[in-house]
């Protein structure tokens, strides 16, 4: 599990947001649909709103505000 990368999106999001994290070392059967649904293939891998991947360490800092999401939804758009 990459702790780090949890502990940035937790500490930068807002109040109103919420993280879930599935820990696949303790995969189950609604880890495995999730990952299916978002074509997970490596890991770390953030999905927001169900319209944004981010795969792997980001370059940015989670500070959650419109820019970022707007950034975000541009260049890390969840392809179907």
């Amino acid at each position: 599990m990459c702790k780090h990368i949890i502990d940035d999106i937790q500490i930068g999001k807002c109040e109103g947001c919420n993280q879930i994290v599935y820990d696949i070392n303790n995969i189950t059967n609604e880890i495995k649909s999730k990952m299916r649904d978002y074509g997970i293939k490596s890991v770390p891998s953030t999905i927001i709103d169900g319209r944004i991947k981010i795969v792997g360490i980001p370059d940015f800092p989670w500070i959650c505000n419109e820019d970022l999401y707007i950034m975000l939804k541009n260049k890390y758009p969840l392809k179907p």
